[in-house]
């Protein structure tokens, strides 16, 4: 349905609930002429007469009266639709669709989900946990969550935190294997290696003064799912490089160890990804604004 045809059939009721073209003209915010034009295309492009016009007064055909009950629900629908637009743009209501990495999802997202729909009971949220990079206008998705570098894809990022990667082993496999006291000794470990990186063969460590040494990786497993990684070497099958929200827990417990404390390595971003810069829901940036807060 054409912009112009609308307009037609809103001022269409005007003249049947008001019982003349100028006061519906009135109410449309158009001159009388104008109303009447409207009145002909439409009946033009029906082909039937809607309203027998006479000097004094409007007389509704039969044809007209049918026309104009079918037109009031359809306004009314438009009208519905319009107001449920504008109410999820101004409050937080419906369903929020995110995506989000697995291993993150599983160790960080649980909580904060919990606490934004506690404050939010009109919102109910659809989670897609995946290590791929989900297409989210492609696949429907609100918002989503990424780790690492972004790519310049023209979607809107927001950089919520970042976690550093720490290089970690169990007790079990250093007391086996020779001690690790510089990252060239690496060389001679069995890594465990994560392949969904841009250099999966490759560890770079940083010392205090800002110089950093490449170490080339030997493993004889690789996997692309990290948690799949941490259950080997926890039991003590490799070292592995891994995010601090994947083993913090079991750094705790002293499940494993962390190798080679005086260097650091890169540091893992955390990004908030959105479709689009403009127009965005309120479900959507009170999400936002939400994790912002609760990552910082």
């Amino acid at each position: 349905m054409s912009l112009d045809t609308l307009t037609s059939i809103s001022v269409f009721r005007q003249m049947v609930e008001r019982g003349s073209i100028a006061a519906a003209a009135r109410f449309c915010g158009m001159s009388a002429e104008m109303a009447g034009h409207h009145l002909r295309s439409l009946e033009a492009r029906l082909g039937v007469r809607l309203i027998n016009r006479t000097t004094r007064r409007l007389h509704i055909t039969e044809a007209g009266q049918a026309y104009y009950r079918r037109c009031v629900a359809v306004l009314d629908e438009v009208a519905l639709a319009d107001a449920e637009a504008g109410q999820r743009q101004s409050s937080p209501s419906g369903r929020l669709k995110i995506a989000a990495p697995l291993a993150f999802g599983m160790a960080l997202l649980s909580e904060p989900i919990a606490a934004f729909i506690e404050q939010n009971p009109a919102v109910s949220v659809e989670l897609g946990l995946s290590e791929r990079n989900v297409g989210l206008v492609e696949e429907g998705y609100d918002v989503a969550l990424r780790l690492g570098d972004l790519q310049d894809s023209g979607l809107v990022a927001r950089r919520l935190s970042a976690f550093p990667l720490i290089p970690v082993a169990s007790e079990a496999y250093l007391a086996q294997h020779p001690p690790i006291a510089a990252p060239w000794d690496i060389a001679d470990h069995q890594v465990l290696i994560y392949t969904q990186t841009a250099n999966p063969k490759n560890w770079r460590f940083n010392d205090a003064a800002g110089n950093y040494v490449d170490v080339p990786l030997t493993g004889r497993i690789a996997a692309s799912d990290i948690e799949f990684l941490l259950r080997l070497a926890l039991r003590g099958a490799g070292l592995l490089l891994a995010p601090s929200f994947v083993v913090s827990n079991h750094l705790a417990k002293k499940e494993l160890v962390a190798i080679l404390p005086d260097w650091s390595m890169r540091t893992l971003p955390l990004s908030l990804v959105l479709p689009h810069r403009t127009l965005i829901p309120a479900t959507v940036r009170s999400f936002a604004d939400f994790l912002s807060s609760w990552f910082r």
